[in-house]
């Protein structure tokens, strides 16, 4: 959905639960890889544990919501949980139950956050709502390409497919549309204790959550921002990369760098678009403090 790391500090009891999982995930520039879990890196394990726990920290420098002119830098502190049992998953970024897995293919219903500007948002949104914290739920499908190798580890590239309702946190929970992410993965080979993977992903919104982001009613209209009525359809392309690698068994660092573009997205005229291209970068940090001796299911 919206970039992961759109964070209100302001948050609100309702929206603690899922921010925790959110802040589990890689800012924009790199969200979540299951296959090696940024957080914990266990997932690519022969015996991964049934659980971890510890502190995850993440800052980042990004813009406000896609295709917005204003910059934002965000950083926060949270405990992480994991949990990986045969039908209830707790990993980085989403928290569900698995449907689906074979060699080949995943199929998930799952619930995830992202964060929005916080607080009254100036320049071209001056005197509207804020994009708040959402919460989103929903099925998601992965699929392994290439030819999957012998030693029980996944193929290189990966496809993701999550479709989710999307709600307003900010809001009690208000209905916010229906997202579609596509995402390509590619993760290359370590290279000297870390490991590289570059991505390609694209997001779509219904009428209802692309108004949200680049709708002007009325009574927000101004002779420079007039009024405006959204359109389903794309919201942003991305491109980006990381490194993530350990520093020691408990101790392990990402760094992600990404660029978005709203360039021929379905409202790339909103008066509310004042960038086509952004940049993005992020540093995570996460410390596993306890973990299982109980061993999970990758």
């Amino acid at each position: 959905m919206a970039p992961p790391l759109k964070m209100s500090i302001r948050l609100t009891p309702v929206a603690l639960a899922a921010t925790a999982l959110a802040l589990a995930a890689p800012p924009a520039a790199a969200q979540s890889e299951r296959d090696r879990d940024p957080v914990t890196d266990e997932a690519d394990a022969e015996m991964p544990p049934l659980w971890t726990a510890g502190l995850f920290a993440v800052a980042g420098h990004h813009a406000a919501y896609p295709g917005a002119a204003r910059r934002t830098t965000s950083a926060a502190l949270l405990p992480f949980v994991t949990y990986r049992g045969p039908l209830l998953r707790l990993e980085s970024g989403t928290a569900g139950l698995r449907a689906m897995r074979t060699p080949r293919t995943e199929l998930d219903f799952s619930a995830a956050a992202s964060f929005g500007s916080g607080g009254q948002d100036s320049g071209a949104r001056e005197g509207m709502p804020s994009v708040g914290t959402l919460a989103e739920i929903g099925p998601s499908l992965r699929i392994h390409l290439g030819e999957l190798p012998e030693n029980g580890q996944r193929p290189p590239w990966r496809l993701d497919l999550p479709v989710r309702l999307v709600f307003d946190v900010d809001r009690s929970l208000r209905y916010a549309g229906l997202s579609f992410e596509p995402r390509l993965t590619w993760r290359l080979p370590d290279w000297g204790g870390w490991t590289p993977s570059v991505y390609l992903g694209a997001l779509a919104g219904s009428r209802g959550l692309n108004d949200m982001y680049y709708g002007v009613d009325p009574v927000y209209a101004t002779p420079t921002r007039p009024a405006y009525t959204a359109r389903a359809g794309l919201v942003a392309t991305r491109l980006g990369v990381s490194l993530s690698g350990r520093l020691r068994d408990d101790l392990r660092l990402g760094l992600h760098a990404g660029l978005e573009s709203v360039r021929g997205a379905a409202n790339e005229n909103s008066p509310l678009v004042g960038r086509m291209v952004d940049p993005s970068v992020a540093i995570t940090l996460s410390w596993t403090a306890l973990r299982s001796d109980e061993p999970g299911v990758r």
